[in-house]
């Protein structure tokens, strides 16, 4: 499932993004608060993009405002945001362990965009889809860049999330 950087070059020209991100991740010390390497694509989206949105869609972004710069308050927000789903009997876990999904964005906050980890390299993980809610979850084959080329290309690959054709097609805004 690895992704070269075409994939994110594509993903920048269907939502309008011809910038580059200004933030140097500090990859080393993000790998060591989240307590495994992020998938490649991931890395790659970091780079090219500043924290923002496309529409409902946002990628949780290491140097957003509220995780002030430190890998660690970032991935302990993402993992406080996704615990009280923990007290759900028979469904998914959410966490940084391996068989739990750890969230990597969201849509409108009702959709959790996941990372379902595993032992196995992170670009072979599977993203999950899951509404918290409804107690539903949806596996996309893909890793993260690949996700949101089929949700934001609008190619109906995403069941749960297909309502968002409606809002297609969409741009990039950086947060100011």
């Amino acid at each position: 499932m690895g992704v070269s950087g075409t994939a994110v070059d594509r993903l920048a020209a269907l939502v309008g993004w011809n910038g580059r991100s200004s933030h140097r991740p500090d990859w080393s010390s993000l790998h060591a608060a989240f307590g495994h390497r992020f998938p490649t694509d991931f890395q790659q989206y970091v780079e090219r993009f500043p924290p923002g949105t496309v529409d409902f869609v946002q990628v949780f972004h290491p140097y957003e405002r509220d995780f002030q710069g430190d890998p660690a308050v970032y991935v302990e927000q993402l993992l406080a945001r996704t615990d009280p789903a923990n007290d759900i009997e028979d469904w998914y876990r959410f966490g940084n362990a391996p068989g739990e999904l750890f969230s990597w964005g969201t849509v409108n906050g009702e959709f959790e965009l996941c990372w379902e980890l595993t032992n196995g390299p992170p670009d072979t993980w599977t993203c999950v889809v899951a509404d918290i809610r409804c107690q539903t979850g949806e596996r996309h084959p893909g890793g993260m860049v690949d996700l949101l080329l089929d949700v934001l290309g609008g190619t109906g690959r995403v069941s749960s999330l297909d309502y968002l054709r409606e809002i297609l097609p969409t741009a990039f805004e950086p947060y100011l």
